[in-house]
C-alpha cells in the first residue's frame, strides 16, 4: 500500500507542475498575441506565427501528458480504495 500511496502522492505533485506549465504557455501566448497586434506592421509575421504555434504545441503536449497522468492517478486512486475496503 505504501508504494501505491507514494506513487499517488508523486502523481499529485506532477499534476500541479503540469498545470502550472500549461498556464505559463497560455500566458505566453497572450503576451505574444499582444506583441503581434502592436507590432504587426514592423515584424515578420510568419516568424511570429511560427513562434506562437511552437508555444501552442508545447502547451498541447503538456496537456496530453496531464491527461495520461490523470488516467494513471485515477487507476492508483482505485487501487488505494480497494486496499482500504
Amino acid at each position: 500500500m505504501n508504494d501505491i500511496l507514494a506513487k499517488y502522492n508523486e502523481a499529485i505533485k506532477e499534476e500541479q507542475i503540469l498545470i502550472h506549465r500549461i498556464s505559463v504557455c497560455k500566458e505566453l501566448i497572450d503576451i505574444i498575441l499582444t506583441y503581434i497586434s502592436e507590432k504587426a506592421d514592423s515584424i515578420h509575421l510568419l516568424t511570429a506565427e511560427d513562434i506562437i504555434t511552437s508555444v501552442h504545441t508545447i502547451g498541447q503536449d503538456l496537456d496530453t501528458e496531464l491527461l495520461h497522468l490523470r488516467l494513471e492517478k485515477g487507476i492508483l486512486d482505485n487501487k488505494l480504495k480497494g486496499l482500504m475496503d
